[in-house]
């Protein structure tokens, strides 16, 4: 039976379309030209590079990026290449917002996988450490970036241990562990305020242990005491109390350990 004109013209549009397909799988998927500056095109590396430099004294981090960018991309292998992957990460980290310290870090990390003897490798491996120490919360708040910061900082000590950067690093370190044991120390007056008596001694000597810099050890001996105390123990408060007294007179816990230790006496 012969077909319909509808028919016939619906299995005609059915073929064509088969057709153009099977021609767009044959010729692959359109290519797309990338745009590039034609600036970037007429200059020498160095000349981008200073450009992304003056770019960059001008706290313009994006137009600085793009000619980083361009740099390491046609010159991945060559000095101002590294030194541009370098750069790209700067600017993320002076942007200085929480997703762009996350940006930066990666970048940094990137450098450091790539050029792992590059004599910059401990300054990126520094400011990894710094996108952490940048994001952490007070003391009394989520401590999981500080721990972040205090594993990346160890990380750079134990690689580069003769880092000109070393004792920033250090410095850096000593107070995210300060801030840690300052979370801790919170959390055991917290216990003490609630009476939790064993919960506070636990956190106490965890605390000790753990951070033998910490710079309110007076306050630490002296809640100690306070804690062993309330628990009846009193010969080991004894003890926390004169510590007190003896390593730290001139604190604002001398006096009130010296009244504790009266009152033991009294008793």
């Amino acid at each position: 039976m012969p077909e319909s004109g509808g028919h016939l013209n619906l299995r005609k549009l059915t073929i064509a379309i088969g057709l153009v397909l099977i021609a767009a799988c044959h010729h692959g998927p359109r290519q797309f030209r990338v745009t590039v500056d034609p600036e970037l095109l007429r200059l020498s590396p160095d000349q981008v590079w200073a450009r992304a430099e003056d770019f960059y004294a001008h706290h313009k981090w994006q137009r600085a990026r793009t000619y980083y960018t361009y740099l390491y991309e046609n010159h991945p292998n060559e000095v101002l290449g590294r030194r541009s992957l370098l750069r790209v990460a700067d600017t993320y980290y002076e942007q200085g917002d929480a997703v762009n310290l996350v940006e930066a870090q990666y970048k940094y990390r990137d450098f450091v996988n790539r050029y792992p003897t590059s004599e910059q490798a401990d300054y990126a491996m520094l400011r990894m450490a710094m996108c952490s120490y940048k994001q952490m919360e007070r003391p009394d708040r989520d401590q999981g970036k500080t721990k972040e910061a205090l594993e990346k900082f160890t990380d750079m000590l134990r690689t580069y241990p003769n880092s000109a950067l070393k004792d920033e690093a250090t410095a850096r370190r000593q107070d995210v562990l300060d801030r840690l044991a300052k979370h801790e120390h919170l959390v055991a007056r917290f216990y003490i305020k609630r009476h939790s008596w064993n919960a506070a001694v636990q956190r106490l000597n965890f605390l000790i242990d753990t951070y033998p810099n910490y710079g309110d050890r007076a306050g630490v001996f002296y809640d100690l005491g306070t804690a062993l105390h309330s628990l009846g123990r009193k010969g080991e408060a004894k003890l926390y109390f004169e510590r007190v007294v003896t390593e730290f007179p001139q604190s604002d816990y001398a006096d009130r350990a010296k009244r504790r230790l009266g009152d033991s006496n009294k008793a």
